[in-house]
């Protein structure tokens, strides 16, 4: 294996997309559409690590998924995810594998286990 892309099927599309953005710091950089507006395939950049997302239809349901990340302050981020829509599932705590870890819960139902490490 190469790469290894997570792919979203969400509900909202730009919420979604817009939660990564300012709480995770991503940036578009595709965008496709269906004349109705409904995003058929967009990714978001992190550094090196794309996210990969559609919206959801029909044929292809709104799924809930569950993501591991570091990032650089878990407390930071954790509130900032809070402050635009998140639910707190876990409060930031050290954890006995030697980082510090909150548990977020994204506007569209996703879980976000974000971490930052204790070294």
């Amino acid at each position: 294996m190469t790469e290894l892309t997570p792919y979203f099927t969400v509900a909202d599309g730009d919420a979604f997309i817009a939660f990564l953005e300012t709480v995770f710091g991503g940036t578009v950089v595709k965008d496709d559409r269906y004349e109705n507006g409904r995003i058929q395939h967009a990714r978001v950049q992190f550094d090196d690590a794309i996210i990969m997302i559609n919206e959801a239809s029909d044929s292809y349901p709104a799924n809930a998924s569950q993501m591991h990340l570091e990032v650089a302050d878990v407390e930071a981020t954790y509130a900032k995810a809070l402050a635009h829509g998140a639910t707190s599932l876990m409060q930031p705590n050290t954890r006995p594998h030697g980082a510090r870890m909150a548990g977020i819960k994204d506007p569209c139902g996703n879980t976000w286990w974000v971490a930052t490490p204790l070294t």
